[in-house]
């Protein structure tokens, strides 16, 4: 296997940070989650290849802004995904009566 550069690995890093986006926006949470772990273990592969400056070339500085406004846009996604998940539930749960509690119910029987 040959080894990759720096910049190869950011722009894999920034490839899979755009797939999660469109699984994301498809609601397919399995996909997206197994992009999670494919991006974390990329991360991990970044930490430990030494970076012969590319970070701090101007190539590098345009890719990493790349990557942060993506993550900031994947951050929006998943937090208003998230939300709207929550705000599902907690209807499904209200007309399911999954939020009744035995004190709420008035005994009419006498």
């Amino acid at each position: 296997m040959t080894e990759k550069t720096p910049e190869s690995l950011w722009q894999d890093y920034l490839f899979l940070t755009k797939e999660m986006l469109k699984f994301l926006d498809k609601q397919d949470m399995e996909l997206f989650h197994e992009l999670m772990n494919q991006r974390e273990q990329m991360q991990t592969l970044l930490e430990e290849t030494p970076d012969d400056s590319f970070r701090n070339s101007p190539a590098g500085r345009r890719l990493l802004n790349e990557i942060r406004e993506e993550n900031q846009i994947l951050m929006n996604r998943f937090q208003a995904t998230h939300s709207k998940a929550k705000q599902h539930h907690q209807v499904a749960e209200a007309y399911s009566g999954g939020n009744q509690h035995p004190g709420n119910h008035r005994n009419w029987v006498r």
